[in-house]
């Protein structure tokens, strides 16, 4: 049964992609001789390849979908298994994706004349529409029957899961390539006022066939899971995921547009004519991380409230093992952006110091001064944003805060491992010299690798009394199961909650409380649990009900 699936599926595959490509190239072939291209004369060899390719293909294609068809419409099982849901998401995926990059290219032969002043190519434009087509179709057709197998077969598990893959990537690409033309057609706008001679070398009509490419990806894929599958999917672990790379995508640029602003800003005002070697027209310079400030902040602001408005509802186990990891990534990346930035501040400072002591000539501070104090503000906003020293207890426990304790705690401690060598070395450098010398610039590495170890360190002492706090909050399992009193469980018939205290064993002024909770899932009980004090813990330890 399963290698029948496979053999079917495996070949209506191959064959559907040799299908669409033949079909594609094909009547981009024959649009040459309609539009009577001077090229068509010498493209009659492909004209052959490309319909030996459909030819072949169409046949192929169409028995073997005929028989899986008839074998699902037989059986439910068939018609509701993995390989069958496979096919289908796989070829939705594809012919969208497909669809959309033509599109998009169809667009912007299209919107040429109005926006950029361009004579319309109407055999490109063409070609790629009939390429739109081709694809648009065969994502209808198999979207339609996956709809019909669906409602007549049900889904879950894998085939869930399969769809949720689809989906869920298809509105992540929809989402990023929207937001990509959206902030390239910001940025030549933003460009074109602050210089006007700069209009002859941008063209308009490409980020806006992006940006409205995107957007009908996205907005169907959106609309088709807000119509269908917003209560199935709301706790599951993909959307949560799309939701968090979207997120992580969105803040890594918004922050990256920022910081660049803020550093203009800094230099400007400190003096440094061209800071970055951006120019010496700040607005022209602005236009590429102003937009994408923009475009970018606003796409991170909305997607975070949906993701907090599924969080509020109820947030499953692998939902939350997401939001966790998300947290600590983004936590230990603003780390390292704002632990750079004091480090090469008071690199800069200590040379600043250290050069005049010596007899030598430091380096011009102005520049680096405001690229490392960007770093420093941008990185140290986004780490206490994301950051909690004492979490909720479930938060305090979860690998990846373990991950990222340690993971910083490594960074610090290799750090100033290299830096200690360094600092070393510059000292030994004029002690083991024949004709030592006070005024050797090299001597000014000691000052900058001792500012490097002290903002090591104190990343590393930090987070060791982290890992020692969070340590010291994990409940004692053996004292807490040993000494947990026995409580009677009653049949409850109605859904409540019963609560009876116990005097706590484990604590010398505290309460342990024994929870009976009925017809409630786990993570029922864990969200219920959320807004529990940092400090305090509990075990879930699920019996069933005897009559």
């Amino acid at each position: 049964m399963i290698l029948r699936r496979l053999y079917l599926y495996v070949v209506s595959a191959a064959a559907l992609t040799l299908l669409a490509t033949g079909l594609t190239l094909l009547g981009g072939t024959i649009l040459l001789f309609v539009f009577n291209d001077p090229s068509a004369d010498s493209s009659r060899g492909q004209l052959a390849v490309f319909t030996a390719m459909t030819v072949v293909a169409l046949p192929v294609w169409a028995v073997h979908f005929w028989f899986a068809r008839r074998l699902a419409l037989r059986d439910p099982f068939e018609r509701a298994s993995a390989l069958r849901r496979l096919y289908f998401y796989w070829a939705c995926l594809v012919t969208s994706v497909g669809a959309m990059v033509a599109l998009a290219f169809t667009l912007s032969q299209l919107l040429q004349p109005p926006l950029d002043s361009q004579r319309l190519n109407a055999l490109t434009a063409s070609q790629l529409g009939w390429a739109t087509f081709v694809l648009v179709v065969f994502f209808a057709f198999h979207f339609q029957v996956a709809s019909t197998d669906r409602a007549a077969a049900g889904e879950e598990g894998a085939s869930s899961t399969l769809r949720r893959w689809y989906m869920y990537l298809g509105l992540l690409v929809g989402l990023l390539v929207m937001l990509g033309g959206t902030q390239a057609l910001l940025q030549l706008g933003w460009t074109r006022l602050a210089d006007s001679s700069f209009d002859k070398f941008t063209y308009l009509s490409g980020p806006v066939g992006l940006a409205l490419a995107g957007a009908v990806m996205w907005a169907f894929h959106a609309r088709a899971i807000a119509v269908n599958h917003a209560a199935e999917d709301r706790h599951s672990t993909l959307r949560a995921l799309q939701g968090f790379i979207a997120v992580a995508i969105s803040i890594t640029t918004a922050l990256f547009g920022a910081s660049q602003i803020l550093y203009y800003i800094l230099a400007r005002v400190l003096g440094v004519s061209n800071p970055g070697n951006a120019g010496d027209n700040v607005a022209v310079a602005a236009a590429g991380p102003g937009s994408a400030l923009l475009i970018y902040g606003v796409a991170w602001f909305l997607i975070q409230r949906r993701l907090a408005r599924d969080a509020g509802t109820q947030e499953a186990d692998r939902q939350a093992g997401v939001r966790r990891l998300y947290t600590n990534l983004t936590a230990l990346v603003s780390l390292a952006v704002w632990a750079i930035g004091a480090g090469g501040l008071l690199w800069t400072l200590a040379e600043q110091l250290e050069a005049p002591i010596i007899g030598v000539a430091a380096h011009d501070w102005k520049d680096p001064v405001s690229l490392f104090v960007t770093l420093l503000a941008v990185g140290a906003a986004v780490w206490l944003a994301h950051w909690r020293q004492a979490p909720w207890a479930a938060d305090r426990q979860s690998l990846s805060r373990k991950l990222y304790v340690w993971a910083a705690l490594l960074g610090s401690i290799l750090v100033v491992l290299g830096a200690g060598v360094g600092m070393i070395n510059a000292l030994l450098q004029q002690v083991f010299s024949a004709h030592p010398r006070l005024n050797d610039p090299n001597n000014l590495d000691f000052g900058h690798y001792l500012a490097v170890i002290v903002v090591a360190a104190g990343v590393g002492i930090y987070h060791w009394r982290v890992l020692r706090s969070d340590s010291a909050a994990r409940p004692a399992r053996a004292a807490v199961a040993s000494s947990a009193p026995k409580a009677a469980v009653m049949p409850v018939i109605s859904s409540r909650v019963e609560a009876a205290i116990a005097p706590e064993v484990i604590a010398p002024h505290g309460r342990r409380y024994t929870l009976v909770v009925t017809e409630a899932t786990d993570d029922d009980v864990h969200q219920a649990l959320a807004a529990l004090p940092p400090q305090a813990s509990y075990k879930l330890t699920p019996t069933e009900q005897t009559s």
